[in-house]
């Protein structure tokens, strides 16, 4: 079921979408990491380097890169700064009302 709302995000620009159906799809998207890697998300969007983010969760390096890489595929980002903007979004007030 999840899935398919992925799929939907294909068919319709991203251009063409308001905040709000940005807002939903990166929710969906969000809601399909795993605990680790929702973990991970928010320590990068947040700033943290991998190094800095393997030290602190206790990981080897490769591990946290790994994640990363999947978190980024799943989301569909190819930068931090993407990631960044996600995690601003899905966490605005305003937005938040909508949902």
């Amino acid at each position: 079921m999840k899935t398919s709302n992925i799929n939907l995000v294909k068919e319709i620009p991203l251009l063409e979408m308001d905040q709000v159906q940005l807002v939903h799809i990166y929710a969906t998207k969000l809601s399909l990491l795993s605990r680790k890697q929702r973990v991970i998300f928010d320590l990068l969007s947040s700033g943290m380097m991998v190094k800095d983010i393997a030290k602190h969760l206790e990981l080897a390096e490769i591990t946290v890169k790994v994640v990363k890489a999947r978190v980024m595929v799943l989301l569909g980002v190819t930068t931090l700064q993407e990631l960044a903007v996600i995690d601003k979004c899905t966490s605005c007030n305003y937005v938040k009302q909508h949902l």
